[in-house]
């Protein structure tokens, strides 16, 4: 069954949870048609430059298989952190190439990537040598990752001198060899490092005959002057502005993610009532406050402060109380007609993830990732 719109009247949104059978409401609604507007907008953007879509992560929480399916064909190349990953998606049928992101992790996995067309990064000496001992029946798409600045994967550059040739010799790699690297602070445009990292990159390549990657999300929409031959980005498909302050919309991104639910309960607490555990918040009046049954325990940040927007019936309202478990309190103030059964809608189409994460101690990316199994996850039809 799809789903084609978000439920945002009472009887709507009844009728569509009796048809789903659930004891919960937590449910995500996963919008097909705004993933694949995210794309182009960033494909329009980068052209002619490629794009690597990376759906490491499960896909951000949105759904590794899922998402790969729907990108299928329209991505230049899917990036994902391990060749787990990237076999659960050959055995569904997804064809387009598939970017082993932190490489090969053992030998073996080298001759199951050749025999899958998978691309393949390098960026340590040890997977340089379990090449050079492999006997491969398909040569691979090789990538050569350079540290330039992240401290984290890659060669150095005077190490990557030596293994750069090393690489392109191999009669087991197919040319040209590509070489990546990956930005530190590119979400803080004007943060030193970002040049730095950009300079080395470039002197690196200056002499080389190859294909070059260094942006990801915040790298295409802060610095345009870098896309090379391939972009990687990873939040911003997803609808997320991957720059500090900013909102999807100024980048014309829109959530493929919509987190909702609805009221279970609706009470009139007299003032100086506390709510929640260590009574963290006490009425300063008598008010109406609303419980929903979704809570840490379903992914939503434990660290949410008093006061994060929360929507009631397309009302903005307040969390108030410290987030349980598996309920949230919620400031009907605002939304006072609200009734049990009333659709609430934690973050997506109409309030920014990156305006509740500003209320928390937590960024879009671990939020949207930290989604919990027991929210049921529904695509609306492309």
């Amino acid at each position: 069954m799809y789903f084609h719109g978000h439920y945002h009247t009472k009887e709507k949104y009844n009728i569509y949870l009796m048809s789903l059978k659930m004891s919960r409401t937590a449910i995500a609604i996963l919008s097909t048609e705004n993933l694949i507007h995210n794309l182009q907008v960033i494909k329009q953007k980068v052209n002619p430059a490629k794009v690597v879509a990376m759906i490491k992560a499960n896909a951000y929480g949105h759904g590794l298989r899922s998402v790969a399916l729907r990108l299928d064909k329209h991505a230049d190349i899917l990036g994902v952190a391990s060749i787990d990953e990237a076999l659960a998606l050959r055995k569904i049928g997804v064809s387009t190439p598939i970017l082993l992101a932190e490489g090969v992790f053992e030998p073996n996995e080298l001759l199951l990537a050749s025999t899958n067309n998978f691309h393949v990064v390098f960026h340590n000496e040890m997977q340089l040598e379990w090449l050079e001992k492999s006997l491969l029946p398909i040569p691979l798409h090789a990538w050569m990752k350079i540290n330039t600045g992240m401290g984290r994967l890659g060669f150095s550059i005077e190490q990557a001198k030596l293994y750069y040739p090393r690489l392109l010799n191999s009669q087991q790699l197919k040319k040209p060899i590509k070489i990546m690297s990956h930005l530190a602070c590119a979400d803080e445009k004007d943060h030193p490092l970002n040049g730095e990292q950009i300079q080395v990159f470039k002197n690196f390549i200056k002499n080389i005959n190859g294909e070059f990657s260094l942006s990801n999300s915040a790298g295409i929409f802060n610095f345009p002057d870098c896309y090379f031959d391939y972009v990687r980005p990873g939040l911003a498909l997803y609808g997320v502005n991957p720059i500090e302050g900013g909102r999807a919309e100024a980048l014309d991104l829109k959530p493929v993610m919509t987190l909702q639910t609805s009221l279970i309960s609706v009470q009139t607490l007299p003032k100086g009532s506390s709510i929640g555990y260590k009574g963290r918040y006490c009425c300063p009046e008598d008010m109406q406050v609303g419980i929903i049954a979704f809570g840490y325990g379903d992914g939503y940040p434990l660290t949410a402060k008093d006061g994060t927007p929360i929507l009631v019936n397309n009302i903005e309202c307040a969390l108030v109380g410290r987030v349980s478990m598996d309920m949230i309190a919620i400031d009907l103030r605002t939304c006072p007609n609200a009734k049990i059964g009333d659709p609430v809608i934690l973050w997506g189409n109409g309030l920014p993830i990156e305006r509740v994460a500003e209320y928390t101690s937590n960024i879009p990316w671990d939020m949207l990732t930290g989604i919990q199994n027991r929210v049921k996850f529904l695509w609306t039809q492309a």
